[in-house]
């Protein structure tokens, strides 16, 4: 925001954080009066700021950064790799609005909510308003957002409306206009949860001391009058968010609201439509669903219906609507609320449905379908913003009189938005920024209720604050300040009764898959780091490059491995050290390779993103972590490598002892063990098949990318032989790096895996993972020679570890084949040709 001259310039002399603010003579001050005096409602706020003083808030916003990055409240999609973009950035400055005022507010958006539901009432069922000509028939039947196809269903409880957003702004006078409604799937509600959690926290002792109002109990009223509607349907209702996934820069939010609420998380491939019913593909089967909070937009909700060829949507849900057999959290259509032109006509549906005027009132706008409003944006077309009137779209044509004349439905102008200022901290410290407020509203049994908060967004430019592109926007947290003390509340409060105990045995089958495919990758990245740290630390070794005798192997088994491009043999000769540093690199950071480092850490992101609402925050923040990867190509590849496999490392730990031993554990576990099977028998068969691990350097080698030199040195001492090593790595079941312990840990979890029958050994894979097992256990060690002369004397052995590759990946197509065959097509890319 540019700077005014300033006749409302406070003296700088003045001590306060504050006092540095210049505000705009054309738009309200927050903070001050006109004559420069503080508000009564910000008093402590400004005294606790000063109090801080910069150096502190520097801190504490460097602070909330970090932990909004940590709890993943920043989107960065995988196709975008490099460029982290935060949704809604919050500033520590915290949007206080005293009781008195909030009252007037709640008043005026319960009785916007109770408009705009007669109104979706009325246009989806007998369209009165069109016949008395309260609004006119373009609105409706030129109208994209109007779907034909809702008409005459009727929602539970006819609840056209149960969720809904409002944005306000406040005038140059000081008092609120509505300028926008959210009525398909409103976001920001997450944001605000989130905003909440973070300035209670970095500023408790202050927080506990005002007396701001909780947001806790309106998501208790929420979630308590959905568990009605539904148990009206059945007992134990299946009630799901469905988000679009992660690929929507708002995934964040609608994984934060299914841990908080408690109802699982979705996407349109986990749900199917069958015989009217909608169902949760689960592992076991299909589970009813009776309530759906919908996350897509109206146009991408059900490609049978709406729209033919999009990705997204339930195929047959309108139906199912129709039908009354499932509940949609906003019905299917109520994005109609947001054509823009309806705050046209919204003062006269006010009459006609409640017989009074709205309590606030909209921005002022007209349309050009009516003589009187053409003819006023005609007459200040110069001193208004037009826009078209049935969508939020910028386009305008260059022609625009012309436009106007031909179709002049399609348009409508308004006044220039100029919200009110309020302060924001920055790297400069205190400066201003305007302001909308968003506020958030859901249906109850007596009508709506408001959360007593809600999200404040922000930003220096209106046309940026106007713009639907929250990473360029701030938003703050918004405190409504009580006049009695405030009673702390929990959301668990009121759920005491419990019918039966759950202990989750079951999952969507998408979920399971990308727990399987994460458990691989993860595995997956360790063997390649593993694998490069072991040469990186022979090259910044003191010894010469030709010196390093177990160099070639280790060629040998990067080049196995699709991180390079050179191959060579034994007994060849290396290739320069410049190329070789090349191809490293490359192995590292190249973004064309998908079987480098680079490359499979972004999968493990990408993969946990589509569960994180399975995953539980430590487990979160220590993926967020892996960003530092791909900040550190300049830095030196032994420390990073080393920092990587530390943080891939502690996410094992966490979700070792953070996840119940449920099916989620078990399928990402099993990925673990198939993807650390194929690992261990390729590296043994390649080295084997090549006959280069007869030397000692080369062993050595061998047993520290398996990660088990330190247990051979503690029972074999110094004593470098490979029988002892062949043991260790493949038939020892102690050891959790060796073959035996990771086909013996398949064969468990086959068998806790959901079957249909009762009989063992029935699928191909009970039979496959025994076969494995068995023939492990069964295998003689004892007469490998220590140096063959020949591949042949080994040709038994390899043999049995191509043989053993080959039932892995049988086993790993059949898991899919019986679990996971309801997920449409697996998103995960299979590599080195295994499934």
């Amino acid at each position: 925001m540019t700077n005014p001259p300033a006749p409302n310039a406070i003296d700088a002399s003045n001590a306060s954080l504050f006092s540095r603010i210049f505000f705009p003579n054309h738009a309200h001050c927050e903070l001050r009066f006109p004559d420069g005096n503080l508000r009564n409602h910000w008093q402590s706020l400004t005294n606790f700021f000063d109090s801080c003083g910069m150096e502190p808030l520097q801190k504490q916003r460097k602070r909330i950064s970090r932990m909004r990055h940590e709890d993943g409240a920043t989107y960065n999609p995988f196709e975008s790799e490099g460029e982290d973009v935060t949704s809604w950035a919050l500033d520590i400055v915290p949007m206080p609005i005293p009781e008195e005022e909030w009252k007037l507010l709640e008043n005026g958006v319960i009785q916007r909510a109770h408009v705009l539901e007669n109104f979706l009432s009325d246009v989806y069922g007998p369209q009165n308003i069109l016949k008395k000509n309260v609004v006119p028939p373009e609105l409706l039947f030129a109208n994209p957002n109007y779907l034909r196809t809702s008409h005459n269903i009727i929602p539970a409880d006819n609840r056209y409306l149960s969720f809904l957003a409002v944005d306000l702004y406040k005038d140059i006078n000081g008092n609120y206009r509505v300028y926008r409604d959210h009525g398909a799937c409103p976001s920001g509600l997450g944001y605000a949860l989130e905003n909440r959690i973070l300035l209670s926290r970095i500023f408790s002792t202050f927080y506990q001391n005002s007396q701001v109002c909780r947001l806790a109990p309106f998501f208790q009223e929420m979630h308590e009058t959905v568990m009605e509607r539904a148990e009206r349907r059945q007992v134990d209702p299946g009630i799901v968010i469905l988000s679009p996934g992660p690929q929507s820069p708002l995934y964040f939010e609608h994984a934060l609201l299914s841990r908080y609420l408690g109802y699982p998380l979705v996407e349109s491939q986990d749900l199917t439509v069958r015989n009217g019913n909608v169902f949760l593909k689960k592992l076991v089967g299909l589970e009813p669903v009776e309530i759906i909070h919908r996350y897509l937009d109206d146009m991408s909700s059900d490609p049978f219906t709406v729209r033919k060829g999009t990705n997204l949507g339930v195929a047959g849900l309108l139906q199912a609507a129709r039908e009354q057999n499932v509940d949609i959290i906003n019905p299917i259509g109520s994005g109609v609320v947001e054509t823009p032109v309806l705050s046209v006509f919204l003062n006269d549906m006010c009459q006609y449905f409640m017989g009074t005027d709205l309590l606030l009132p909209n921005h002022p706008s007209w349309w050009c379908g009516h003589d009187i409003g053409r003819n006023h944006v005609y007459s200040n077309i110069n001193n208004l913003v037009v826009k078209q009137s049935m969508e939020s779209a910028d386009k305008i044509p260059s022609n625009l009189l012309q436009a106007i004349e031909q179709f002049p439905y399609r348009y409508m102008a308004e006044e220039p938005l100029k919200p009110s200022v309020s302060p924001q901290f920055g790297n400069n410290g205190m400066t201003s920024c305007y302001t909308l407020l968003r506020l958030f509203l859901c249906a109850t049994k007596e009508g709506f209720a408001v959360m007593p908060g809600g999200l404040a967004i922000t930003s220096d430019s209106i046309a940026t604050l106007l713009s639907n592109n929250p990473e360029r926007q701030q938003s703050k947290d918004i405190w409504v300040l009580s006049e009695q003390p405030v009673e702390p509340i929990s959301l668990l409060r009121g759920m005491e009764s419990i019918v039966t105990f759950d202990r989750g045995s079951d999952l969507p089958s998408r979920v399971a898959d990308n727990l399987l495919w994460l458990g691989r990758y993860l595995e997956r990245a360790e063997n390649r780091i593993r694998l490069l740290r072991t040469v990186y630390r022979r090259l910044s070794s003191e010894a010469r490059l030709q010196d390093i005798k177990e160099l070639p192997f280790l060629v040998i088994l990067l080049s196995s491995q699709g991180l390079m491009q050179t191959k060579t043999g034994a007994d060849e000769n290396m290739p320069p050290y410049r190329d070789l540093e090349i191809d490293l690199h490359k192995a590292l950071f190249a973004r064309n390779m998908q079987s480098n480092v680079r490359y499979i850490l972004r999968r493990v992101q990408h993969i946990a993103q589509n569960v994180r609402d399975r995953l539980s925050m430590d487990c979160w923040r220590v993926i967020n972590r892996i960003d530092s990867y791909f900040e550190s190509a300049t830095s030196d590849p032994l420390d990073l490598l080393e920092e990587t496999l530390f943080t891939l490392s502690c996410f094992s730990g966490v979700a070792m002892e953070s996840m119940t031993r449920g099916l989620g554990w078990r399928f990402m576990d099993l990925g673990r063990r198939i993807e650390r099977g194929i690992n261990q028998a390729e590296l043994l068969h390649v080295g084997l098949s090549r006959q280069c691990v007869s030397s000692k350097e080369s062993l050595e080698a061998l047993l520290e990318i398996a990660d088990s030199l330190m247990t051979y040195r503690a029972r074999y001492r110094t004593s470098l032989q490979l029988p002892p090593v062949l043991d260790l790595l493949l038939s020892d079941e102690t050891n959790p790096k060796s073959l035996a312990f990771q086909l013996s840990n398949i064969a468990r979890h086959v068998d806790k895996l959901p079957r249909k029958s009762e009989r063992k050994f029935e699928t191909v894979e009970e039979q496959l993972a025994l076969e494995m097992l068995t023939s492990i256990r069964l295998l003689n060690l004892r007469n490998v020679p220590q140096c063959p002369d020949d591949p042949t004397d080994n040709s038994n052995l390899i043999d049995y570890l191509e043989s053993t590759l080959g039932k892995i990946r049988e086993f790993s197509q059949s898991i899919g084949s019986h679990y996971l065959s309801r997920v449409p097509s697996t998103p995960h890319f299979s590599m080195l040709g295994d499934s």
